[in-house]
């Protein structure tokens, strides 16, 4: 709907650069090219234009604070700035509605609204939110109990410190094995049951242990080889004994 939006309105005036009231000779390439650069400059304004309706959601930790204006830190090394009116809604940890003047340096929040000129949000709405837990990188190591090959899950039990990891493979994960004497790059239907592995990602802990993998090396199970059972030794046989030759 936005794309059609945008060609509906941008169509007439295309056609108004496009028909000229003096046509230009088609080999004047100057008269075509400002033409060109008209109808760019009709396009990219049109674009902006459209861009700063789009609705938008910022959040993160406040940096700073005016009653007009919130800086908030998205990343480590980025900041998004947010426009606050006198029809901005705001709501705090409790579900009540609070004043600007009630926000605090480091509060983390999420501000929803249209996005305006230079990237600003022009708030409608701005929840004060519980600051999500940092995602930590660990590692899991056991034994492959079961196997989800649509959804690349695995079950891997550690049965020495009695825990059960749900490991998910990230889209970009690296899968590695032992093979022989090497260690190969291999595909996720190369995981098998029995098999051990180690797994090394992101872990999240919702009431049970689920740790997307970045990095998987698996340790083929070993197969049991039949034993080879002793032939048993052979019986002395018993020598007979000579009779007595009679006289």
């Amino acid at each position: 709907m936005l794309v059609i939006g945008y060609w509906l309105s941008v169509s007439p005036i295309l056609a108004a650069v496009a028909t000229p009231s003096a046509t230009p000779s088609e080999g004047n390439p100057s008269v075509v090219q400002e033409l060109r650069d008209k109808v760019k400059e009709i396009v990219r304004q049109q674009i902006d234009e459209i861009k700063k309706g789009q609705k938008r959601a910022y959040f993160g930790e406040i940096s700073q604070i005016t009653d007009s204006l919130i800086t908030v830190s998205v990343s480590a090394d980025k900041e998004k700035q947010i426009k606050i009116s006198a029809e901005t809604k705001i709501i705090n940890l409790a579900k009540k509605d609070i004043k600007v003047t009630d926000l605090k340096i480091s509060d983390f929040i999420i501000a929803m609204g249209n996005l305006g000129d230079e990237e600003v949000l022009e708030a409608k709405r701005i929840v004060v939110a519980a600051r999500p837990k940092a995602l930590s990188r660990r590692v899991a190591v056991g034994k492959v109990t079961d196997i989800s090959t649509e959804e690349r899950i695995l079950t891997v039990k550690n049965d020495k410190k009695d825990l059960t990891y749900t490991i998910t493979i990230a889209g970009n994960a690296v899968i590695t094995k032992k093979v022989g004497t090497k260690i190969q790059k291999v595909t996720f239907d190369k995981i098998e049951k029995g098999d051990r592995l180690v797994a090394i990602g992101t872990l999240k802990e919702n009431g049970e242990k689920i740790l997307t993998a970045k990095l998987i090396h698996i340790i083929p199970g070993q197969t049991n080889t039949p034993t080879a059972s002793p032939s048993p030794s052979p019986k002395p046989t018993a020598s007979p004994k000579s009779s007595p030759t009679p006289q």
